[in-house]
């Protein structure tokens, strides 16, 4: 490990334009920081709501208790955003995602596990598009080789071919 910082500072004292280089493509352009920062903070309600349409569309089409408390979650996650929402319009409220969550969590007559699952059902609805397996799914917790990127990678090379 410190032979290779004393490699880097030598390089470093050497040449300065090898590491200015290689800093300036990691950063991002100074026009584009301010349109990169209103893209993640700009409310993505309608993204969100695609996604609780297209998987309330895939629960509708299975009959079990499993499709149930599917469709329940999604039911919560759908009225949270939309409470979320009003509760950001109005100054005094200080939390709204924490007010909203709760709120619902309570009319569903659950508590504030629940509450904490509708936040968390959101951001995993955001990220993967879909609602994660239930637990029964993951019994041992073995991850399967489509966890992996290189070997989804082949498979759909595979499939493709």
């Amino acid at each position: 490990m410190q032979i290779a910082m004393i490699a880097a500072e030598e390089t470093e004292g050497d040449r300065p334009d090898l590491t200015q280089d290689s800093e300036q493509e990691c950063l991002p352009s100074e026009g584009h920081a301010l349109e990169d920062a209103r893209a993640l903070f700009t409310p993505e309600s309608e993204d969100i709501t695609t996604i609780i349409r297209s998987c309330l569309k895939d629960v509708k089409k299975c009959n079990s208790r499993h499709a149930i408390k599917t469709l329940c979650k999604l039911t919560a996650v759908s009225e949270y955003i939309q409470l979320r929402a009003r509760y950001k319009k109005h100054n005094a409220c200080k939390w709204p995602c924490l007010a909203a969550s709760v709120a619902i969590a309570r009319s569903m007559g659950k508590g504030p596990y629940f509450a904490r699952q509708i936040r968390q059902l959101e951001l995993y609805l955001m990220r993967y598009q879909h609602l994660p397996p239930p637990k029964q799914f993951a019994k041992y917790a073995h991850q399967t080789l489509l966890d992996n990127e290189c070997v989804l990678h082949d498979v759909r090379t595979y499939l493709a071919a």
